[in-house]
């Protein structure tokens, strides 16, 4: 009876998804922990449904890598698809996922097209790109590293990050360390990338060494400022999305479900 209360109120629900997965000293459910502490306040402010964190996810890239959970990216479609649809049948018209994780990206958009033709409409916001984005002073560093472990010592306490002092595994480093797969011409960048003749091209490979610690080492040193940086982003990102939020529960979506694309 409380579900049914709760539905009744608004027709948008909140639904967090991560995965989990290696990031050098930060523990391996960042992508996960993050997304359900931001879900958890972004409900409490907004009143709407806030569905469970969904903790594992696509991870094709590291499924080798110790601790990693990995789901089939055609299970995990149709998985989000009967999520939407259930939420569709407890009259739910509008879905904010809240994704912690890049991989899952291309499964959630399909997974989102398809929710449309039962009149669905997901939107997929990022938090570590868009807390660039909207908090750049807080983020130096070109990739996303330092962020992740900045944001975990908020979320889990500054006793929570390996600072062993050597190098580090994993998704970790302004520069990972990476394995020459095909030879002069065909530079590695990261990921799935490669640069040829100043072009990039991506081919399904992985292009980073997982098997090889790489710098930068980490000390105690910065532990404080970066739980303080952390804290930032965080409750910045809370004031973001409670607003995207607001937003997207006024959106004319007969407008929106009207488009042929």
């Amino acid at each position: 009876m409380e579900a049914e209360e709760a539905f009744e109120r608004s027709d948008t629900a909140i639904i967090p998804v991560g995965t989990f997965h290696g990031h050098g000293p930060t523990p391996i459910s960042i992508d996960s922990s993050s997304v359900a502490w931001l879900a958890e306040k972004v409900g409490e402010r907004t009143g709407l449904v806030t569905l469970p964190l969904i903790p594992f996810g696509e991870n094709d890239k590291q499924k080798f890598y110790p601790g990693s959970i990995a789901i089939a990216p055609e299970t995990l479609e149709w998985f989000y698809v009967d999520i939407f649809r259930s939420l569709s049948r407890n009259g739910v018209r509008r879905v904010i996922v809240l994704n912690g994780h890049g991989g899952n990206r291309e499964t959630l958009i399909r997974a989102g097209r398809a929710a449309r033709d039962f009149g669905v409409v997901v939107a997929i916001p990022e938090w570590w790109s868009i807390a660039k984005e909207i908090l750049p002073e807080l983020h130096p560093e070109k990739g996303s590293f330092m962020q992740e472990l900045a944001v975990s010592l908020f979320l889990g306490g500054k006793e929570i990050a390996d600072l062993r002092g050597t190098g580090y595994k994993g998704e970790w480093g302004e520069k990972y360390t990476m394995r020459d797969v095909f030879g002069e011409g065909l530079e590695p960048v990261t990921f799935n990338k490669f640069e040829f003749k100043g072009g990039t091209i991506t081919i399904p490979v992985q292009a980073w060494d997982l098997d090889v610690e790489g710098p930068p080492a980490l000390g105690k040193e910065v532990v404080d400022e970066l739980y303080e940086r952390g804290k930032k982003i965080m409750e910045g990102l809370v004031e973001y999305l409670v607003d995207f939020a607001e937003a997207f529960q006024k959106v004319d979506l007969s407008k929106v479900l009207e488009s042929r694309d």
